[in-house]
Protein backbone atom coordinates (compact mmCIF):
# COMPACT_ATOMS: atom_id res chain seq x y z
CA UNK A 1 0.00 0.00 0.00
CA UNK A 2 1.26 3.25 -1.09
CA UNK A 3 1.96 5.60 2.47
CA UNK A 4 2.99 9.29 2.61
CA UNK A 5 5.57 11.06 5.41
CA UNK A 6 4.42 13.40 7.67
CA UNK A 7 5.30 17.25 6.47
CA UNK A 8 5.07 15.77 2.50
CA UNK A 9 3.91 17.97 -0.01
CA UNK A 10 1.28 16.59 -2.76
CA UNK A 11 -0.60 18.15 -5.44
CA UNK A 12 -4.44 16.64 -5.91
CA UNK A 13 -7.79 16.91 -7.60
CA UNK A 14 -10.33 17.50 -5.01
CA UNK A 15 -13.41 15.11 -5.71
CA UNK A 16 -15.73 15.57 -2.66
CA UNK A 17 -16.34 16.78 0.59
CA UNK A 18 -16.14 14.27 4.18
CA UNK A 19 -18.28 14.74 7.13
CA UNK A 20 -15.36 16.90 8.84
CA UNK A 21 -15.66 19.55 5.61
CA UNK A 22 -12.34 18.00 4.82
CA UNK A 23 -11.82 17.91 0.69
CA UNK A 24 -11.63 14.06 -0.45
CA UNK A 25 -8.50 13.09 -3.10
CA UNK A 26 -6.94 9.90 -4.00
CA UNK A 27 -3.17 10.12 -4.93
CA UNK A 28 -1.83 6.55 -6.45
CA UNK A 29 -3.30 4.28 -3.37
CA UNK A 30 -3.90 6.90 -1.00
CA UNK A 31 -7.34 8.47 0.76
CA UNK A 32 -6.10 12.31 1.00
CA UNK A 33 -8.12 14.61 3.40
CA UNK A 34 -7.44 18.36 3.02
CA UNK A 35 -8.36 20.90 5.09
CA UNK A 36 -9.44 23.95 3.65
CA UNK A 37 -10.56 22.20 -0.07
CA UNK A 38 -13.39 22.06 -1.82
CA UNK A 39 -14.60 19.62 -4.95
CA UNK A 40 -13.44 20.92 -7.97
CA UNK A 41 -9.85 22.39 -6.91
CA UNK A 42 -6.92 21.17 -7.50
CA UNK A 43 -4.12 22.09 -4.49
CA UNK A 44 -0.95 21.80 -3.51
CA UNK A 45 -1.17 20.51 0.16
CA UNK A 46 0.77 19.30 3.62
CA UNK A 47 0.77 16.21 5.01
CA UNK A 48 -0.22 16.70 8.70
CA UNK A 49 -1.11 12.71 9.74
CA UNK A 50 -0.88 9.53 8.12
CA UNK A 51 -3.42 6.71 9.28
CA UNK A 52 -1.42 3.33 7.28
CA UNK A 53 -3.42 0.83 8.18
CA UNK A 54 -6.57 2.49 6.11
CA UNK A 55 -4.37 4.01 3.64
CA UNK A 56 -5.73 7.61 4.73
CA UNK A 57 -3.71 10.99 4.79
CA UNK A 58 -4.58 14.34 6.57
CA UNK A 59 -3.24 17.36 4.86
CA UNK A 60 -3.49 20.88 5.20
CA UNK A 61 -4.33 22.90 1.93
CA UNK A 62 -1.33 25.59 1.14
CA UNK A 63 -2.23 26.77 -2.36
CA UNK A 64 -4.37 26.67 -5.00
CA UNK A 65 -3.59 25.74 -8.16
CA UNK A 66 -6.78 25.74 -8.91
CA UNK A 67 -9.99 27.30 -7.73
CA UNK A 68 -13.31 24.81 -7.92
CA UNK A 69 -16.23 27.15 -8.35
CA UNK A 70 -17.69 26.47 -4.64
CA UNK A 71 -15.46 29.35 -2.97
CA UNK A 72 -17.08 32.55 -2.11
CA UNK A 73 -15.55 35.55 -0.28
CA UNK A 74 -14.46 34.81 3.40
CA UNK A 75 -15.07 37.32 5.95
CA UNK A 76 -13.28 35.72 8.42
CA UNK A 77 -9.92 36.90 9.34
CA UNK A 78 -8.58 34.14 10.72
CA UNK A 79 -6.31 31.74 8.66
CA UNK A 80 -7.89 29.25 6.03
CA UNK A 81 -8.33 26.53 6.58
CA UNK A 82 -10.56 27.18 10.02
CA UNK A 83 -10.52 24.93 12.68
CA UNK A 84 -13.69 25.45 13.81
CA UNK A 85 -15.43 26.74 10.19
CA UNK A 86 -14.23 24.35 7.29
CA UNK A 87 -17.34 25.64 5.24
CA UNK A 88 -16.96 29.60 5.87
CA UNK A 89 -16.53 31.00 2.47
CA UNK A 90 -18.39 27.65 0.90
CA UNK A 91 -21.33 28.22 -1.80
CA UNK A 92 -24.25 28.80 0.85
CA UNK A 93 -26.42 26.37 -1.56
CA UNK A 94 -24.06 24.06 -1.24
CA UNK A 95 -23.44 24.03 2.27
CA UNK A 96 -26.78 23.57 2.78
CA UNK A 97 -27.45 21.01 0.05
CA UNK A 98 -24.64 19.13 1.56
CA UNK A 99 -26.04 19.47 5.68
CA UNK A 100 -29.42 18.17 3.61
CA UNK A 101 -27.99 15.06 2.00
CA UNK A 102 -25.90 13.98 5.28
CA UNK A 103 -29.16 13.97 7.13
CA UNK A 104 -30.83 11.80 4.14
CA UNK A 105 -27.49 9.51 4.58
CA UNK A 106 -27.81 8.54 8.09
CA UNK A 107 -31.69 8.45 8.34
CA UNK A 108 -31.11 5.52 5.01
CA UNK A 109 -28.32 3.83 7.03
CA UNK A 110 -30.63 3.61 9.86
CA UNK A 111 -33.24 1.94 7.64
CA UNK A 112 -35.55 5.01 8.23
CA UNK A 113 -37.34 5.85 4.87
CA UNK A 114 -38.85 9.48 5.77
CA UNK A 115 -38.35 13.18 3.23
CA UNK A 116 -36.53 15.29 4.34
CA UNK A 117 -37.18 19.18 3.79
CA UNK A 118 -34.45 21.89 3.31
CA UNK A 119 -32.93 23.31 5.37
CA UNK A 120 -33.80 26.35 7.61
CA UNK A 121 -31.12 28.35 7.29
CA UNK A 122 -29.14 30.52 10.11
CA UNK A 123 -30.64 33.52 10.96
CA UNK A 124 -28.34 35.37 13.62
CA UNK A 125 -24.71 34.94 15.30
CA UNK A 126 -23.37 32.53 17.50
CA UNK A 127 -23.92 33.26 21.21
CA UNK A 128 -21.88 31.29 23.06
CA UNK A 129 -18.28 30.20 23.08
CA UNK A 130 -15.77 27.37 23.94
CA UNK A 131 -12.26 28.34 23.51
CA UNK A 132 -9.15 26.78 25.11
CA UNK A 133 -6.09 29.12 26.22
CA UNK A 134 -3.05 27.36 25.17
CA UNK A 135 0.44 28.20 23.80
CA UNK A 136 -0.19 31.73 23.86
CA UNK A 137 -3.42 31.81 21.67
CA UNK A 138 -6.93 31.71 22.70
CA UNK A 139 -9.35 29.28 20.27
CA UNK A 140 -9.82 25.83 18.94
CA UNK A 141 -7.57 22.73 18.57
CA UNK A 142 -6.69 21.88 15.08
CA UNK A 143 -8.72 18.65 14.19
CA UNK A 144 -6.53 15.88 15.30
CA UNK A 145 -3.90 17.76 17.10
CA UNK A 146 -3.56 19.59 20.20
CA UNK A 147 -1.90 22.58 18.15
CA UNK A 148 -4.26 25.85 18.91
CA UNK A 149 -5.60 28.20 16.10
CA UNK A 150 -6.86 31.68 16.62
CA UNK A 151 -10.77 31.55 17.27
CA UNK A 152 -11.23 35.37 18.61
CA UNK A 153 -12.60 36.67 15.89
CA UNK A 154 -15.37 34.44 13.53
CA UNK A 155 -17.07 35.76 11.57
CA UNK A 156 -20.80 33.61 12.83
CA UNK A 157 -20.11 34.84 16.11
CA UNK A 158 -22.10 37.59 18.09
CA UNK A 159 -20.36 41.05 17.43
CA UNK A 160 -20.56 41.50 21.17
CA UNK A 161 -18.31 38.20 22.07
CA UNK A 162 -15.72 39.44 19.34
CA UNK A 163 -15.83 43.01 21.10
CA UNK A 164 -15.37 41.14 24.95
CA UNK A 165 -12.61 38.19 23.54
CA UNK A 166 -10.31 41.50 22.28
CA UNK A 167 -10.48 42.47 25.65
CA UNK A 168 -9.84 39.48 27.59
CA UNK A 169 -7.63 37.21 24.90
CA UNK A 170 -4.80 39.17 26.00
CA UNK A 171 -4.60 38.82 29.18
CA UNK A 172 -5.92 35.56 29.93
CA UNK A 173 -3.04 34.58 27.75
CA UNK A 174 -0.43 35.47 30.18
CA UNK A 175 -2.03 33.12 32.63
CA UNK A 176 -0.56 30.26 33.20
CA UNK A 177 -3.14 28.50 35.00
CA UNK A 178 -6.27 29.26 32.63
CA UNK A 179 -6.94 26.73 30.08
CA UNK A 180 -10.21 28.10 28.48
CA UNK A 181 -12.58 30.82 28.68
CA UNK A 182 -16.53 30.46 28.24
CA UNK A 183 -18.31 33.49 26.97
CA UNK A 184 -22.24 33.50 25.90
CA UNK A 185 -23.84 37.20 24.72
CA UNK A 186 -27.10 37.82 26.89
CA UNK A 187 -29.18 41.18 26.56
CA UNK A 188 -27.23 43.39 29.08
CA UNK A 189 -24.23 42.51 27.36
CA UNK A 190 -21.65 39.41 27.70
CA UNK A 191 -20.58 37.22 30.81
CA UNK A 192 -17.95 35.06 30.59
CA UNK A 193 -16.27 32.36 32.09
CA UNK A 194 -12.36 31.32 32.99
CA UNK A 195 -11.96 27.59 33.61
CA UNK A 196 -8.20 27.27 35.20
CA UNK A 197 -6.46 24.32 36.62
CA UNK A 198 -5.56 26.02 40.13
CA UNK A 199 -6.63 29.27 41.63
CA UNK A 200 -6.00 32.26 40.00
CA UNK A 201 -3.38 34.84 41.73
CA UNK A 202 -4.83 37.58 43.49
CA UNK A 203 -3.06 39.78 40.74
CA UNK A 204 -4.33 37.98 37.85
CA UNK A 205 -8.50 37.48 39.08
CA UNK A 206 -8.06 41.90 39.76
CA UNK A 207 -6.00 41.94 35.95
CA UNK A 208 -9.47 40.17 34.71
CA UNK A 209 -12.11 42.68 36.75
CA UNK A 210 -10.83 45.29 35.45
CA UNK A 211 -12.78 44.45 32.19
CA UNK A 212 -15.95 43.80 33.76
CA UNK A 213 -16.88 47.47 33.25
CA UNK A 214 -20.28 47.34 31.59
CA UNK A 215 -19.25 47.14 27.59
CA UNK A 216 -19.61 44.83 26.48
CA UNK A 217 -18.43 42.63 28.88
CA UNK A 218 -20.53 42.64 32.37
CA UNK A 219 -19.81 39.49 34.41
CA UNK A 220 -17.01 37.14 35.40
CA UNK A 221 -16.14 33.79 37.08
CA UNK A 222 -13.24 32.42 37.71
CA UNK A 223 -13.68 28.08 38.22
CA UNK A 224 -11.32 26.22 38.85
CA UNK A 225 -11.22 22.08 37.22
CA UNK A 226 -8.79 19.90 38.84
CA UNK A 227 -6.81 18.65 35.80
CA UNK A 228 -9.57 15.68 34.00
CA UNK A 229 -6.93 13.67 31.79
CA UNK A 230 -8.61 15.30 28.72
CA UNK A 231 -7.49 19.01 27.16
CA UNK A 232 -10.85 19.27 25.43
CA UNK A 233 -13.26 18.65 28.34
CA UNK A 234 -14.39 22.06 29.80
CA UNK A 235 -17.30 20.60 32.18
CA UNK A 236 -16.69 20.32 35.94
CA UNK A 237 -15.27 22.22 38.55
CA UNK A 238 -15.88 24.98 41.08
CA UNK A 239 -17.16 28.64 41.13
CA UNK A 240 -14.32 30.11 43.12
CA UNK A 241 -15.44 33.84 43.00
CA UNK A 242 -17.37 36.21 40.12
CA UNK A 243 -17.81 39.51 39.53
CA UNK A 244 -21.52 41.04 38.09
CA UNK A 245 -24.37 39.27 37.79
CA UNK A 246 -24.08 35.49 36.99
CA UNK A 247 -27.53 35.13 35.85
CA UNK A 248 -28.69 37.15 32.48
CA UNK A 249 -31.43 37.30 30.11
CA UNK A 250 -31.21 35.31 27.11
CA UNK A 251 -31.36 36.87 23.33
CA UNK A 252 -34.06 33.93 22.86
CA UNK A 253 -36.70 35.44 25.86
CA UNK A 254 -37.49 33.66 29.00
CA UNK A 255 -35.64 34.14 32.64
CA UNK A 256 -32.54 35.32 33.22
CA UNK A 257 -30.17 31.84 32.90
CA UNK A 258 -25.97 31.41 34.86
CA UNK A 259 -23.86 32.37 31.60
CA UNK A 260 -22.57 28.64 31.83
CA UNK A 261 -25.92 27.04 31.39
CA UNK A 262 -26.62 25.07 27.91
CA UNK A 263 -27.81 27.28 24.76
CA UNK A 264 -28.44 26.46 21.13
CA UNK A 265 -26.02 28.32 19.25
CA UNK A 266 -28.42 30.58 17.06
CA UNK A 267 -30.92 32.22 19.33
CA UNK A 268 -33.38 33.07 16.50
CA UNK A 269 -33.70 29.57 15.26
CA UNK A 270 -33.50 28.07 18.69
CA UNK A 271 -36.65 30.06 19.46
CA UNK A 272 -38.10 29.20 15.92
CA UNK A 273 -37.11 25.38 17.16
CA UNK A 274 -39.41 25.97 20.06
CA UNK A 275 -42.21 27.08 18.62
CA UNK A 276 -42.17 24.40 15.79
CA UNK A 277 -42.04 21.67 18.84
CA UNK A 278 -44.96 23.24 20.82
CA UNK A 279 -46.89 23.83 17.52
CA UNK A 280 -46.36 20.08 16.70
CA UNK A 281 -47.11 18.82 20.28
CA UNK A 282 -49.97 21.03 21.50
CA UNK A 283 -51.62 22.37 18.67
CA UNK A 284 -53.23 19.17 17.19
CA UNK A 285 -54.98 18.40 20.16
CA UNK A 286 -58.58 20.39 20.66
CA UNK A 287 -58.45 23.18 22.90
CA UNK A 288 -60.67 21.70 25.58
CA UNK A 289 -58.03 18.97 25.89
CA UNK A 290 -54.63 21.13 25.99
CA UNK A 291 -55.46 22.84 29.68
CA UNK A 292 -55.61 19.42 30.85
CA UNK A 293 -52.79 17.68 29.37
CA UNK A 294 -49.38 15.96 30.38
CA UNK A 295 -46.15 17.04 28.17
CA UNK A 296 -42.76 15.61 29.23
CA UNK A 297 -39.45 18.12 27.84
CA UNK A 298 -36.48 15.46 28.45
CA UNK A 299 -33.12 17.04 28.88
CA UNK A 300 -35.09 20.20 29.34
CA UNK A 301 -32.07 22.33 29.28
CA UNK A 302 -32.99 25.81 31.26
CA UNK A 303 -36.35 25.46 29.68
CA UNK A 304 -36.62 26.85 26.07
CA UNK A 305 -39.27 24.02 24.72
CA UNK A 306 -41.39 23.68 28.23
CA UNK A 307 -41.96 27.30 27.77
CA UNK A 308 -42.99 27.36 24.53
CA UNK A 309 -45.70 24.07 25.28
CA UNK A 310 -46.88 26.33 28.28
CA UNK A 311 -47.34 29.25 26.17
CA UNK A 312 -48.65 27.33 23.40
CA UNK A 313 -51.49 25.87 26.13
CA UNK A 314 -50.21 22.81 27.40
CA UNK A 315 -51.69 22.18 30.88
CA UNK A 316 -48.49 20.46 32.25
CA UNK A 317 -44.96 20.33 31.57
CA UNK A 318 -42.31 17.98 33.18
CA UNK A 319 -39.21 19.22 32.53
CA UNK A 320 -36.22 16.78 33.11
CA UNK A 321 -32.90 18.22 33.58
CA UNK A 322 -29.40 16.75 34.86
CA UNK A 323 -27.20 20.00 34.73
CA UNK A 324 -27.47 22.04 37.42
CA UNK A 325 -26.63 24.77 36.08
CA UNK A 326 -29.42 24.53 33.69
CA UNK A 327 -31.89 23.26 36.17
CA UNK A 328 -31.85 26.26 38.23
CA UNK A 329 -33.70 28.01 35.99
CA UNK A 330 -36.45 25.52 36.16
CA UNK A 331 -38.81 26.85 38.22
CA UNK A 332 -41.50 25.49 39.51
CA UNK A 333 -45.50 27.11 38.73
CA UNK A 334 -47.05 28.21 35.47
CA UNK A 335 -47.59 25.07 34.21
CA UNK A 336 -44.00 23.54 34.61
CA UNK A 337 -42.80 20.67 37.03
CA UNK A 338 -39.05 19.94 37.49
CA UNK A 339 -36.91 17.39 37.93
CA UNK A 340 -33.43 17.60 38.41
CA UNK A 341 -32.55 14.25 37.68
CA UNK A 342 -30.75 12.52 34.49
CA UNK A 343 -33.37 10.78 31.83
CA UNK A 344 -31.99 7.55 33.47
CA UNK A 345 -32.76 7.98 36.68
CA UNK A 346 -36.54 9.33 36.37
CA UNK A 347 -37.56 6.64 33.84
CA UNK A 348 -39.92 5.04 36.74
CA UNK A 349 -41.08 8.37 37.63
CA UNK A 350 -41.99 9.27 33.96
CA UNK A 351 -43.42 5.70 33.38
CA UNK A 352 -45.53 7.24 36.01
CA UNK A 353 -46.84 9.98 34.08
CA UNK A 354 -47.05 7.52 31.16
CA UNK A 355 -49.31 5.56 32.84
CA UNK A 356 -51.98 8.11 33.69
CA UNK A 357 -51.61 9.83 29.80
CA UNK A 358 -49.19 11.30 27.95
CA UNK A 359 -49.96 14.25 25.53
CA UNK A 360 -46.59 14.52 23.92
CA UNK A 361 -42.73 13.88 24.28
CA UNK A 362 -39.90 16.30 23.33
CA UNK A 363 -36.24 14.87 23.61
CA UNK A 364 -33.52 16.71 23.24
CA UNK A 365 -30.35 14.34 24.24
CA UNK A 366 -26.94 15.04 24.09
CA UNK A 367 -24.66 14.42 21.04
CA UNK A 368 -24.28 10.90 21.44
CA UNK A 369 -28.50 10.45 21.55
CA UNK A 370 -30.44 8.32 23.34
CA UNK A 371 -27.96 5.43 23.11
CA UNK A 372 -30.06 2.67 24.89
CA UNK A 373 -32.83 4.94 26.26
CA UNK A 374 -34.93 4.87 22.71
CA UNK A 375 -37.03 1.69 22.99
CA UNK A 376 -37.60 2.84 26.86
CA UNK A 377 -39.09 6.11 25.94
CA UNK A 378 -40.96 5.07 23.23
CA UNK A 379 -42.66 2.40 25.46
CA UNK A 380 -44.09 5.68 27.12
CA UNK A 381 -46.66 5.54 24.49
CA UNK A 382 -47.45 9.06 23.61
CA UNK A 383 -49.22 10.51 20.92
CA UNK A 384 -46.61 12.32 19.42
CA UNK A 385 -43.37 12.30 19.75
CA UNK A 386 -40.98 15.40 18.75
CA UNK A 387 -37.23 14.28 18.76
CA UNK A 388 -33.90 16.65 18.06
CA UNK A 389 -30.87 15.42 17.70
CA UNK A 390 -27.41 17.32 17.14
CA UNK A 391 -26.00 14.89 15.45
CA UNK A 392 -27.69 12.69 12.32
CA UNK A 393 -26.49 9.20 12.93
CA UNK A 394 -27.58 9.27 16.67
CA UNK A 395 -30.98 11.12 15.32
CA UNK A 396 -31.39 8.91 12.90
CA UNK A 397 -30.92 5.58 15.24
CA UNK A 398 -32.92 7.42 18.22
CA UNK A 399 -35.88 7.64 15.07
CA UNK A 400 -35.43 3.96 14.29
CA UNK A 401 -36.01 2.80 18.28
CA UNK A 402 -39.46 4.49 17.79
CA UNK A 403 -40.60 3.43 14.50
CA UNK A 404 -39.64 -0.19 15.87
CA UNK A 405 -41.85 0.50 18.20
CA UNK A 406 -44.63 1.08 16.12
CA UNK A 407 -44.34 5.29 15.44
CA UNK A 408 -44.06 6.31 12.11
CA UNK A 409 -41.92 9.63 11.26
CA UNK A 410 -44.54 12.90 9.66
CA UNK A 411 -41.87 14.91 9.45
CA UNK A 412 -37.81 15.29 9.01
CA UNK A 413 -36.67 18.95 9.03
CA UNK A 414 -32.83 19.85 9.64
CA UNK A 415 -31.74 23.62 10.64
CA UNK A 416 -28.54 25.00 10.16
CA UNK A 417 -28.02 26.27 13.86
CA UNK A 418 -24.48 25.99 13.19
CA UNK A 419 -23.32 27.95 10.38
CA UNK A 420 -19.70 27.39 8.74
CA UNK A 421 -19.41 24.00 10.27
CA UNK A 422 -20.50 20.51 8.97
CA UNK A 423 -22.81 20.46 12.26
CA UNK A 424 -26.52 19.70 11.49
CA UNK A 425 -29.45 19.85 14.10
CA UNK A 426 -32.15 17.51 12.61
CA UNK A 427 -35.96 17.79 14.26
CA UNK A 428 -37.97 14.76 13.71
CA UNK A 429 -41.60 14.69 14.30
CA UNK A 430 -43.46 11.29 14.78
CA UNK A 431 -46.59 10.04 15.59
CA UNK A 432 -47.97 6.38 17.29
Amino acid sequence: MTTVAVGAILEVSIEAVDDEGRGRAVSGELDVAVRGALPGDVVRCQVERVWSAHGVAQARALSFIEEGPLHVERTCTHARPCAGCPLHGVEPGFALAWKKARVERALADAGVVAPVADLEPARAPRQKIKLVVDSGRVGLYVPHTHLPADATRCAHQHPALTAALTKLAPVVVRMPPVRALIARAFVEGVGAVVVSETALHDAHWGALAALVDGGPLVSLAERVQAPTGSKNSLLGGETRRSLGPQALTPLEGGAPVPVDAFCQPDPALAAHLYRRVAAFLVEGLAPARRAEATFLDLYAGTGGFARALVEAGAGRVIAVERAAASASTLVPGSGVVPVESSVEDALEQLQGYAQRGLAGVVVDPPKRGLVELGPALAALGAPRVALVACDPDAGARDARAFVDAGYRVLAVEPLDLFAGTMEVETLVLLER
